[in-house]
């Protein structure tokens, strides 16, 4: 896998099922280091929900491996295949077959805990994942929910300015069909693949909007998704998002945080709700734009090895000011990172919702026929020296809000309305002017 040195990934997957999902992102990544055997360096990659397998397992979170011993599995193994190439019922079956799976279920079966993260990976998951981390793609700019059991396509945001808000999709419709195709019974992966396509090309949705429905018709597009943004909230106090690390975020967050200090803003609310991961560095640097220099930011431990800690090397912008940490149960990896780096080193207050409690860190290397293998090689710890995998941060003050409404209140007009229909921010802006 041919990544820049600098690119250790914390990607989420966005997973099947009814879970989050966007057209920007709908390969199934995760917290993982990244390296190929060629050279380049770890990429960390994970999931998106823990409750969505990027595999399509019937065997549910809680099936273990048998605690029975296994032995003499060369022979064993040897004999399945045999009998398989003999006697299984399928024409055409052939070695490679058996190679393919065998190799995706050694990668998923051999740990229960982490098998939504472990996985063999085709060539064009591949270069989705590596698309992605450039922060660009083609699309309309849509972020759905979709539920394979009745094939319906959720709304639950838009990307501001994007073609498909200036067509008139709004959060909280339902979207039936893409290009007349139903989608009932199918994966997430074939609807944002059906939505995506060439620059220039027009898609067809028929879209539910308050009990009727209508055709939208909307040209794809070159679309800069998850960029952060910041704004000034009432009451002087600054905003910045960040929904995932791509190779644009730290010099975007830098100069959103300069411009704030400009504007002399006395507090200062950062946003990592639905921010499924994707570069471990740049969640790192984009880290000490707000961890005092010195300071751990996380660290990894791996088999036989002591812990690695991260330190911050830079100075915090608005690091004199009182800060707290928007959270959603969809706040993964690099987004938990972030969150568990300032409430450990500036005493950060968090709000909203139970992060998702992706700690591990996978490598991705690369096949010699184009596909890839992503395995567990490493736990994450906070600088208090806590682990979050799979219990997740708990936010100092709880409050719920759905999906569709967090969606509604990013597409609202101004700052106040926006504080008005959204009670997460709005009571993380009420902390900070405390």
């Amino acid at each position: 896998m041919k990544i820049d040195k600098s690119h250790v990934i914390v990607a989420f997957l966005i997973a099947t099922g009814c879970s989050q999902a966007t057209e920007t992102s709908p390969a199934p990544t995760s917290d993982v280091v990244a390296a190929a055997r060629t050279g380049a360096a770890p990429m960390a990659v994970a999931l998106a929900s823990p409750s969505a397998s990027s595999s399509n397992h019937e065997w549910d979170d809680e099936q273990e491996i048998p605690s029975e011993k296994f032995t003499n599995g060369e022979a064993a193994f040897a004999t399945v295949r045999a009998h398989l190439q003999e006697q299984y019922y399928a024409e055409g079956l052939t070695d490679d077959d058996l190679y393919h799976a065998a190799t995706a279920g050694m990668l998923e079966r051999l740990d229960p805990r982490m098998r939504k993260w472990n996985k063999l990976l085709s060539p064009r998951e591949m270069d989705e994942i590596k698309t992605d981390l450039k922060g660009e793609i083609v699309g309309v700019g849509l972020q759905i929910n979709f539920d394979p059991q009745t094939g319906y396509i959720a709304v639950t945001g838009l990307i501001h300015g994007s073609a498909g808000e200036r067509a008139g999709i709004v959060p909280g419709d339902t979207i039936v069909r893409v290009n007349d195709k139903l989608y009932k019974g199918m994966k997430v992966r074939e609807v944002v693949a059906d939505i995506r396509g060439k620059a220039g090309e027009t898609v067809s949705f028929s879209v539910l909007h308050d009990g009727k429905l209508d055709t939208v018709k909307v040209v794809r597009e070159r679309i800069a998704f998850d960029t952060p943004a910041h704004a000034v909230l009432l009451g002087n106090v600054g905003y910045v998002r960040i929904p995932s690390f791509t190779e644009r975020t730290h010099d975007a967050v830098k100069a959103a945080l300069t411009e704030l200090a400009d504007k002399k803003v006395t507090g200062l609310v950062l946003d990592v709700r639905q921010n499924q991961g994707g570069l471990f560095q740049e969640a790192v640097r984009t880290a000490e734009l707000f961890v005092p220099a010195g300071s751990e930011i996380v660290s990894t431990k791996k088999r036989k090895e002591a812990k690695e800690k991260m330190l911050s090397k830079g100075a915090p912008i608005l690091g004199d000011v009182p800060i707290v940490v928007l959270v959603d149960a969809k706040t993964a990896s690099g987004g938990e990172i972030i969150g568990a780096a300032l409430r450990d080193t500036r005493h950060a207050r968090m709000v909203g919702m139970r992060t998702m409690g992706k700690g591990s860190v996978q490598m991705i290397d690369d096949l010699p026929n184009g596909y890839a293998y992503k395995y567990t090689m490493s736990l994450l710890f906070t600088p208090n020296g806590q682990t979050f995998d799979g219990v997740g941060l708990t936010p100092d003050i709880e409050v719920a809000l759905e999906d569709v409404q967090r969606g509604k209140a990013m597409s609202a007009p101004t700052e106040e309305a926006r504080l008005a229909m959204d009670v997460q921010l709005r009571t993380a802006a009420e902390l900070v002017r405390r």
